[in-house]
C-alpha cells in the first residue's frame, strides 16, 4: 500500500495570498429546471450584488420542503463550459447553497459553468445520512440533462465540497463512479471528472471520538447518524469515505487543516493512503496552523490560497481524458 503524500503550503504564503473581499448573494427569479424562487435579500448575506447568483431554483421536491440550486454562469465562453458542483458544509444541520457566493463567482468568471446545491439537514429524531447523499446524487443528474442548454459540459463535472459537503462529494462521487449511488429522483448519476473536498469529515468514527470541541463533533455525526458509533456501527461505516473506495474512483484532492480540532487530519491522511492503495490517484495537501472552516468566509486568511490552489489543479483534471466508468 503506497503512504500518502501531503503537500504542506508555507503559513507565510497563506497570509501573503489572502485577500478581503465582500461576501453576499441575491438573485433573479427566473426559471430553471423546476419551480423558480426568488432569493431572500438577508442584509447579513447580501453585502456585494455581484457575486449573487444568477438564478436560484428547486431541483427537488421532499416531504421536509423544496431543495435548491444557486447557479453562477461563466461569461464569454465559446464552447460548452467545465462544470462545479459545490456541497456545502455545516455539520450535516445548517448551510445552504447560499454559502461562499464570492467565491464561486470567482469560479464562474474563470469560465466554469458552478452550481451550489442543498441537501436535506438533520435535526433530532431525523437522521439523513441515508437521504442527503442521493439528493445530491438527483442533482446532479438533473444537471447532467440542462447541461448543454445552459452552456456546461456534463463530461467535465468536478465535485467539490467543505467538511460534511466534502463527505458528501466523496461519497456520491465514488459511488457513482462504480453504479451503486442511487439518485432521490430516479435515473443515472453522472460520474463526476475529480472531486475536490476540503476538510471533509471522512472517517466519522475518529472524529466523534476525537474532535474538538466534543460536545459539538459527536453531535453533528449523532444527528446524522441516528446514534453513536456503539449504536448504529452500519451508518458510520456506509458515510465513511473508505468504504466508497474502489479503483474506478475519480481523481481527487483533500485539504487538510493543519490545525483541525473537528476533523483531526489523521483520519484525512489514512483516507488518502488507502486511496492510493487502491490505486485512486489521490492527494492531500496541508494548510499549516489554520483550523476547521479556516477559508468558509469570504475575506478569511487562506481562502485565495485554496481557491487557487484547487482551480489550478480542477483546470488540469477537466483537461485529461474522460472519466473511467464501472
Amino acid at each position: 500500500m503506497l503512504a500518502a503524500h501531503a503537500t504542506t503550503i508555507p503559513l507565510v504564503a497563506v497570509l501573503l495570498i489572502a485577500t478581503a473581499l465582500l461576501a453576499g448573494a441575491s438573485a433573479p427569479d427566473e426559471p430553471l429546471g423546476g419551480r423558480s424562487v426568488a432569493v431572500p435579500r438577508t442584509p447579513e448575506l447580501i453585502r456585494d450584488p455581484t457575486a449573487a447568483p444568477d438564478i436560484r431554483t428547486v431541483f427537488l421536491t421532499t416531504d421536509d420542503g423544496p431543495l435548491h440550486a444557486s447557479l453562477w454562469f461563466p461569461r464569454d465562453v465559446r464552447r460548452p463550459a467545465p462544470i462545479l458542483v459545490w456541497v456545502h458544509g455545516g455539520g450535516w444541520i445548517t448551510g445552504g447553497d447560499l454559502d461562499r457566493p464570492a467565491d464561486l463567482r470567482r469560479w464562474a468568471r474563470a469560465g466554469w459553468l458552478v452550481v451550489s446545491v442543498e441537501y436535506g439537514l438533520a435535526r433530532p429524531g431525523h437522521p439523513t445520512w441515508d437521504r442527503a447523499g442521493p439528493q445530491v446524487a438527483c442533482a446532479l443528474g438533473r444537471l447532467a440533462e440542462d447541461a448543454p442548454a445552459l452552456g456546461g459540459d456534463p463530461g467535465r463535472i468536478v465535485l467539490a465540497g467543505g467538511s460534511a459537503g466534502g463527505q458528501l462529494a466523496v461519497s456520491v462521487g465514488y459511488r457513482a463512479a462504480t453504479g451503486t449511488q442511487p439518485s432521490a429522483c430516479g435515473g443515472p448519476v453522472p460520474v463526476p471528472r475529480a472531486i475536490a473536498a476540503e476538510y471533509p469529515a471522512l472517517d466519522p468514527v475518529d472524529g466523534y471520538e476525537h474532535g474538538l470541541p466534543r460536545a459539538d463533533a459527536r453531535a453533528f455525526k449523532t444527528l446524522y447518524t441516528g446514534g453513536s458509533p456503539a449504536q448504529v456501527p452500519d451508518r458510520y461505516r456506509a458515510v465513511s469515505g473508505v468504504s466508497a473506495l474502489s479503483p474506478l474512483a475519480p481523481p481527487t484532492l483533500v485539504v487538510a487543516a493543519g490545525a483541525d480540532r473537528l476533523v483531526p487530519r489523521d483520519g484525512l491522511t489514512r483516507f488518502v493512503t488507502a486511496a492510493r492503495g487502491v490505486g485512486v490517484d489521490a492527494s492531500l495537501v496541508v494548510v499549516p496552523g489554520v483550523g476547521h472552516a479556516f477559508d468558509a468566509v469570504d475575506g478569511a486568511p487562506g481562502l485565495r490560497v485554496t481557491h487557487d490552489l484547487i482551480a489550478a489543479w480542477a483546470q488540469d483534471r477537466v483537461r485529461a481524458g474522460p472519466p473511467r466508468g464501472p
